[in-house]
């Protein structure tokens, strides 16, 4: 076998890597995470309402022209990690004034997003599902994956819902 000579930057670099994806098998704490999404995310509006008798604290994410595209994060009161989190995109399929299908690309972007922060394993199969009309559920190491699909009179509900394991 021959040695294979590394830099110390790429030596550096696989360790993170390894580290992050180290991390991956844990429920990140809420706040950090939020506060990441948040400086990541391309929201039009953004809010993180207390916990109350209904749940715990809630970070939400609004994006697109037509508001379509949206990200939950909710809390672990417990812990103060996250408890799941989800993606939703209302598929208008009939135009409302903002013609069909808006805001795919956002919902798109969130995708990409948080899986490749929560999930990297994943993202082909959650780019494939939410094409479809087919529930589908997969997991990774560290989280569980559910895709719903719920049609609608003029909105086709796509969600995805990543809990940790």
């Amino acid at each position: 076998m021959v040695p294979i000579k590394m830099s110390t930057k790429t030596t550096i670099g696989l360790a993170l890597v390894a580290l992050s994806c180290a991390a991956l098998a844990d429920a990140p704490h809420f706040q950090n995470f939020a506060s990441d999404l948040n400086n990541v995310l391309s929201c039009k509006y953004t809010k993180t309402t207390p916990p109350d008798e209904l749940g715990g604290t809630l970070y939400m994410c609004i994006a697109g022209k037509a508001e379509t595209a949206k990200v939950f994060v909710n809390k672990d009161e417990k812990t103060g990690k996250v408890l799941n989190l989800k993606i939703m995109w209302n598929d208008w399929f009939k135009d409302a004034g903002f013609g069909i299908h808006p805001d795919k690309k956002e919902a798109i972007g969130f995708i990409n997003v948080v899986s490749q922060r929560l999930s990297p394993t994943t993202t082909a199969q959650m780019l494939k599902a939410i094409e479809g009309k087919a529930t589908a559920t997969f997991s990774s190491e560290g989280w569980n994956v559910k895709y719903t699909y719920n049609r609608g009179p003029a909105i086709d509900e796509r969600l995805f819902v990543l809990t940790p394991k």
